[in-house]
């Protein structure tokens, strides 16, 4: 079950706040569909995307403001400090712990020094409703995967990840989870 642009999509852009001239990466379950949304209420912000392997060209690249980029969510193909800005949603939740690790590394090593990295991903459940999505997450992808979002230590890996200032921003109940919207820096 995924929850998408739910309640939490309008806080991380509020958070986020894209502004004229800058370069944002988008790293999203939704892929090119949330960035070509962002494209096209941001005309004067440009944004990037990771064109998944195998795809062929798309509407979505007729958008002068946005660009897809080769390579995987753990190797983008672009340099060092290319993105003003990274605004993640909702992919660390199913992933190993290990491979949460590696995507943060690689949204540190495409941002530049003292860009910023919005996350949006499940919470620590405050209510029994708000399990559902971290106990279907650890039935599909295995207990590992859920475990750091259930006892909301997630954000260790943010820091892990050589990121400061890491903080919740806000949280917001959704239909079977908690979100948290995350704010870091990278130094």
């Amino acid at each position: 079950m995924t929850i998408r642009m739910g309640e939490w999509w309008e806080p991380i852009l509020q958070e986020a706040s894209p502004a004229s001239g800058e370069r944002i990466l988008e790293v999203s379950a939704e892929g090119r569909k949330a960035c070509a949304t962002l494209a096209r209420a941001y005309p004067a912000v440009h944004f990037f995307s990771v064109r998944p392997a195998g795809s062929n060209k798309t509407e979505l690249e007729t958008l002068s403001n946005l660009e897809l980029l080769g390579g995987n969510r753990y190797c983008i193909d672009c340099r060092a400090a290319s993105f003003d800005k990274v605004i993640c949603s909702l992919v660390l939740h199913p992933l190993s712990e290990d491979k949460k690790l590696a995507l943060l590394k690689e949204m540190r090593r495409v941002l530049r020094h003292g860009g910023t990295l919005y996350v949006a991903d499940f919470d620590q459940p405050l209510r029994p409703m708000e399990k559902h999505v971290l106990r279907g997450t650890s039935y599909l992808f295995g207990p590992e995967t859920a475990r750091r979002h259930i006892d909301g230590t997630w954000l260790g890996l943010i820091k892990q990840a050589g990121f400061v200032g890491v903080r919740r921003v806000t949280t917001s109940s959704e239909i079977g989870g908690r979100v948290a919207i995350v704010r870091a820096r990278r130094a």
